[in-house]
């Protein structure tokens, strides 16, 4: 059968010996810095921290690089997204102010399509009419001024 431990206050009850408890206190704290630069690794601060608590702190300062970088990567792209959006706006609002001009410009083309004079001047210069009375006189245009200067020869 298994030999039960003696506890403490039974084993210095049946000992009477004297013990100072300043030295014992001192001796425990020797016990147990040799036990810890055995298990531990000590630190230049003198703190003590055990290898496989060392890992976690590495791990967890990974962890936390990793959710930081991941964070800052949303943002990065959100601020691109923002950005590329504003450009987008600002050409569109160019163009639709463009547009708002011609649409101007086209409504009061339209406005004048049905009065007698656009109808008259319209067919003044496209389809080349006069009045009964008038005498048309066409003349060349530039193109053909520079074409006929350029041989040397100019026409009567």
């Amino acid at each position: 059968m298994l030999k039960k431990k003696k506890r403490r206050s039974r084993e210095y009850k049946n000992n009477s010996q004297v013990i100072d408890l300043e030295e014992a206190r001192q001796a425990r704290k020797r016990k147990r810095e040799a036990a810890a630069k055995k298990k531990y690794k000590v630190h230049k601060t003198k703190s003590v921290v055990s290898r496989r608590q060392a890992g976690k702190k590495a791990r967890r300062r990974m962890i936390y690089l990793v959710v930081f970088f991941a964070i800052l990567g949303v943002i990065a792209a959100s601020a691109f997204n923002i950005v590329s959006l504003k450009l987008t706006e600002a050409k569109t609002l160019a163009e639709q102010q463009a547009l708002l001009e011609q649409k101007a410009n086209l409504e009061k083309i339209y406005s004048r399509v049905n009065s007698p004079d656009y109808i008259e001047q319209q067919a003044r210069e496209q389809l080349k009419m006069i009045k009964p009375g008038e005498i048309l006189y066409v003349l060349p245009e530039k193109k053909e001024e520079k074409e006929t200067t350029g041989g040397g020869i100019v026409p009567d």
